[in-house]
């Protein structure tokens, strides 16, 4: 049965969503949502695109017997709401991602309290940028059993963006888009101003022009989050790391679940591969482009959930 439910943090109202299964809960999985503005069950409604992600894989889990907290990422058409006394300097940038995640994993039990609701154990779940934020918390010690990545990246986001845009050439294309971007990426991570002539021709709402069409405090955001390195945050972490990838995901390839299995040598991992599935883990038919993709609205493959379930149980 789904609550909704609002975290406070720092004068921002976030929807949030507590799934209850029937009978007594196996363990509880607290969902972290990726990089871009989402509302609490996963959709995108600044790209008018609705996959309902997270909510899929919260019935889905509760389905199963797991206790399952959600939450919207802030931004645009989210729900989510700025009070008069709140801080943006302290939420809205990748330092305040992990404080939200706290906060979230605070409420979380919280409100398994209030509801006399006892787990034999609880983990956190990021998908996609999220991934690396429950990592991050993870090695901050959070109170967690283990930590589930869900099309996680081994990389920086500007990285990925360079790997995404250079992966999008056509056949016998010219690199050039490409070598833009990363000059315009090498200011950033420097944190210099972008200089004139790079800004004049990257032109576009992709790559190199979306990053000069930046607000300074986007831009900042994108560095200090391509600054924290997913594999070095996760290899040492002592506890049971579950890694789940879809075998067709296109935005964060199978690559990156493969490097981070090999990051964590013999810590307790698992690393389970579904081959066509997407990044939101949804079945891709044969012929379709990455936007249709994105833009698929039926259920995930329900064998995510399984997998994270059995993980859960096993621990």
């Amino acid at each position: 049965m789904r609550h909704d439910l609002t975290l406070s943090v720092h004068g921002f109202d976030i929807p949030a969503a507590l799934e209850i299964p029937d009978g007594t809960p196996a363990g509880a999985v607290l969902l972290i949502p990726g990089s871009l503005f989402s509302n609490v069950d996963g959709d995108y409604p600044a790209w008018n695109v609705f996959p309902r992600v997270s909510a899929f894989l919260a019935e889905q889990m509760a389905e199963r017997g797991l206790v399952v907290y959600r939450f919207a990422k802030i931004g645009p058409g989210t729900g989510s709401v700025e009070t008069a006394n709140a801080k943006p300097e302290l939420v809205k940038s990748w330092r305040g991602r992990a404080r939200v995640a706290h906060a979230a994993l605070a409420h979380f039990r919280a409100e398994l309290a209030a509801r006399g609701i006892a787990v034999p154990r609880l983990v956190l779940a990021g998908h996609s940028e999220g991934a690396v934020v429950a990592s991050v918390i993870a090695t901050e010690g959070a109170d967690a059993d283990g930590v589930v990545l869900l099309s996680g990246p081994s990389i920086g986001i500007l990285g990925i963006m360079i790997e995404q845009a250079r992966a999008m050439l056509p056949p016998g294309a010219s690199d050039a888009p490409v070598v833009l971007l990363e000059k315009v990426v090498a200011h950033i991570r420097k944190g210099e101003p972008i200089p004139g002539d790079l800004r004049a021709q990257a032109t576009g709402s992709f790559g190199a022009g979306a990053l000069v069409n930046m607000p300074p405090e986007a831009v900042a955001y994108m560095r200090d989050c391509d600054a924290t390195d997913p594999v070095a945050t996760i290899a040492n972490y002592e506890k049971p790391v579950l890694i789940i990838q879809g075998g067709t995901d296109s935005s964060v390839p199978s690559h990156h679940a493969e490097r981070l299995r090999a990051a964590r040598g013999s810590r307790p991992t698992t690393h389970i591969v579904f081959e066509r599935l997407s990044h939101l883990y949804k079945p891709v038919p044969d012929g379709i482009s990455p936007m249709e993709i994105f833009g698929l609205t039926g259920p995930t493959d329900p064998r995510v959930a399984e997998a994270i379930d059995n993980w859960v149980r096993a621990l």
